[in-house]
C-alpha cells in the first residue's frame, strides 16, 4: 500500500461519520416519530443516555477486541452493531428502543479506540493534533449529512424508511473495510481475553494517572454540555424559535458544519499555536458563553444570526474532541493508547450519557430551557479552570 496513512484516516473518518450518524438519527427524527407512536419529544435525552450507557460498556474493552481482532475487524463490528440497534427500533415498541439505543452505543463505544490505535500506528507524533482532530471530524460530518438527508427521506417516506437508510449505509461502509482489513490487521493476539473486568482497569488507568485524569474530568464535563445540546437542538429549534422540523434539521447540519470544520482547526492549534491543555481549558470558558447566547435565543433573532450563533457552537461544543484524544497519545505508551483511550472515553460517556438525562430533567422541573443550559454552562468552568494548572509529563 503506497499510502498507510491515507488509508488509515479515510477508514476511520468514514467509521466514525457512519456511527455517529447513528446515535444521532433517533434524536434528529424526534419530532417525526413522536407525532406518529405518541413519545414525549422531551424524553429523547433518556433515549441518548440509554445509547452511551451502551458506549461504556464496550469501550472500555475496546483495547483487548483490537489487539484480538485487530482495529478494522473492531470498526467493522462497531459498524454492525450500530445497524442492528437502529433496525429494532424501527419496531416503536419502548423495549425495542431502549435495545436499540443501548446496541447503537455499543457499537460508538468501540469505533473511537478502533480508530486511535489505527491512526497512532500509522501517523507522525508531530502531526497527530491535526490528523486526529480530522478523523473526529467525522462525528459532525454524520451530524451535517444526517440533518441535510434524513428527516427529508422521513417526511417524504415516513420515519421507519429514513432510519433503514442509516442502518443500510453501515452496512455497506463494514463490507467495503474489508478491502483493507489484510493489511492493517496484523501480528493478531488471537488467545487475548475479553473480560468485563477491563472495564474497571481502563477505568483506574484514566483516573489514576495524572496526566490523564484532567483530561477525564474536562471530557466528562465538556461532553454533557456538547450531547445535551445535540441531542435537544431540533426539538429546541421546533419548540422555542417556530421552525419546522425540516428547517430545524437544516440548522442543525449548520452547528456539526461548524464542527466539522471546528474539529481540524482546533487541531491545527494544537500542533502549531496552543497547547492541548491550555486550548482545552479556553474550550470551556467559551462553552460558557455559548451556553448563555443559546438561552437568548428565541424567534425573534434574525435567520442569518441563528445561523451563525449554530455554526458557532458547533466548533465550540464540538471541536475539542480530536484534541484531547491525541494528547492521550501523546502522555502513554504506544501499547498503552488503546486502553487509556478507551478509558478516558469512558468518562466521555458518562457526560454524554448523564449529560441529556440531567437536562431532560432540569427541563422538565423547571419548564424552560435556561436553566439546564445555565447549569450546563457554569459547569464547564469547572475543567477549565483545572486544566490550567500543570502536569507532569510522567506517571
Amino acid at each position: 500500500m503506497r499510502n498507510p496513512a491515507a488509508a488509515a484516516l479515510i477508514a476511520t473518518i468514514s467509521g466514525q461519520i457512519a456511527v455517529a450518524m447513528a446515535i444521532m438519527t433517533i434524536p434528529v427524527l424526534t419530532p417525526q416519530i413522536s407525532q406518529e407512536i405518541e413519545i414525549d419529544a422531551s424524553k429523547v435525552g433518556l433515549y441518548s443516555a440509554i445509547v452511551f450507557m451502551g458506549a461504556i460498556t464496550f469501550t472500555s474493552i475496546a483495547g483487548s477486541v483490537i489487539d484480538r481482532y485487530g482495529a478494522v475487524r473492531t470498526t467493522q463490528i462497531a459498524l454492525a452493531v450500530s445497524s442492528f440497534g437502529l433496525i429494532i427500533s424501527t419496531l416503536s415498541i419502548v423495549p425495542a428502543m431502549i435495545l436499540g439505543a443501548f446496541a447503537t452505543g455499543m457499537g460508538y463505544g468501540i469505533a473511537t479506540p478502533a480508530a486511535s490505535n489505527l491512526l497512532a500506528r500509522t501517523v507522525e507524533a508531530k502531526r497527530r493534533g491535526l490528523i486526529f482532530s480530522i478523523k473526529q471530524s467525522g462525528v459532525p460530518i454524520g451530524g451535517v449529512l444526517l440533518g441535510l438527508i434524513v428527516p427529508r427521506i422521513a417526511q417524504d417516506y415516513g420515519w421507519v424508511t429514513g432510519i433503514l437508510s442509516v442502518a443500510i449505509t453501515l452496512l455497506i461502509l463494514a463490507v467495503f473495510l474489508q478491502i483493507i482489513r489484510n493489511y492493517f490487521d496484523k501480528d493478531l493476539d488471537k488467545n487475548r481475553k475479553i473480560s468485563p473486568f477491563e472495564t474497571l482497569e481502563a477505568l483506574k488507568l484514566a483516573f489514576g494517572d495524572p496526566r490523564l485524569r484532567p483530561l477525564a474530568i474536562s471530557s466528562f464535563i465538556y461532553a454533557m454540555m456538547q450531547l445535551s445540546i445535540f441531542t435537544y437542538f431540533v426539538v429546541f429549534l421546533v419548540e422555542k424559535v417556530d421552525f419546522t422540523p425540516v428547517l430545524a434539521g437544516f440548522v442543525f447540519s449548520i452547528m456539526h458544519l461548524g464542527g466539522t470544520f471546528g474539529r481540524p482547526f482546533l487541531g491545527w492549534v494544537s500542533d502549531r499555536v496552543l497547547p492541548a491543555r491550555p486550548l482545552l481549558s479556553l474550550v470551556g470558558f467559551c462553552i460558557f458563553f455559548c451556553s448563555l447566547a443559546l438561552i437568548s435565543l428565541d424567534n425573534q433573532w434574525p435567520y442569518p444570526s441563528i445561523l451563525l450563533l449554530s455554526a458557532i457552537t458547533g466548533l465550540i461544543t464540538a471541536g475539542w474532541n480530536g484534541v484531547y484524544i491525541s494528547e492521550i497519545a501523546r502522555v502513554v505508551d504506544p501499547k498503552q493508547i488503546g486502553r487509556a483511550t478507551g478509558g478516558v472515553s469512558a468518562f466521555t460517556f458518562f457526560g454524554v450519557a448523564i449529560g441529556p438525562a440531567v437536562f431532560s430533567g432540569v427541563l422538565e422541573f423547571s419548564g424552560n430551557y435556561t436553566a439546564p443550559l445555565l447549569i450546563l454552562g457554569i459547569a464547564a468552568l469547572g475543567p477549565a479552570i483545572l486544566l490550567m494548572l500543570k502536569s507532569p509529563e510522567k506517571s
